[in-house]
């Protein structure tokens, strides 16, 4: 089998479809942020607080890396792991990295109803959030570009990550 990485914005549903294709294929789901409040003892928002973005960021790549070295997964990783430290080529060498890349209109509906849990956009206006996106977007582009497939524009499903898997056989 393989390693599996999911990339791309907050609100993509990388989260979901690691969860749908872990079960499918019968191996462990991680989501890399639920891993690192889990060891952490704190939650994402507290850790950018204690620590700022930069120290997030640290323990972050510290945990994709030391996961990556045990068997297979799949891994929904957060919306900017792939953009520091390296991460991306690291993933790249490690494993299968995948873009899921969605309209920015159903991004913005699904982080209007999950605001609070997510530092980035927590405490911004509703009105602002498009703003913030395009602007991430534009940041992060060139990272998840960067990954081996790209799935998007409302057309996710099972069957497609499936035809990866079969090309990497």
């Amino acid at each position: 089998m393989a390693k599996i990485y999911l990339v791309g914005m907050m609100g993509v549903g990388k989260s979901h479809w690691a969860a749908k294709l872990a079960r499918r294929l019968a191996l462990p789901h991680l989501d890399l942020d639920e891993v690192i409040e889990k060891e952490q003892g704190c939650t994402i928002a507290e850790i950018f607080e204690q620590k700022g973005e930069q120290g997030f960021r640290e323990i972050e790549s510290q945990t994709l890396r030391k996961y990556s070295e045990a068997g297979d997964f799949v891994m929904a990783t957060g919306g900017g792991a792939p953009c520091h430290l390296g991460n991306m080529e690291y993933m790249n060498r490690m494993g299968i990295t995948i873009w899921l890349d969605e309209p920015i209109g159903i991004v913005i509906g699904r982080l209007k109803q999950g605001k609070h849990e997510r530092p980035l956009v927590a405490r911004l206006a509703d009105h602002e959030l498009r703003t913030f996106i395009e602007q991430k977007l534009r940041e992060r582009t060139p990272f998840y570009s960067q990954a081996r497939y790209r799935l998007g524009e409302g057309s996710i499903s099972i069957q497609l990550f499936e035809n990866i898997l079969q090309q990497q056989s």
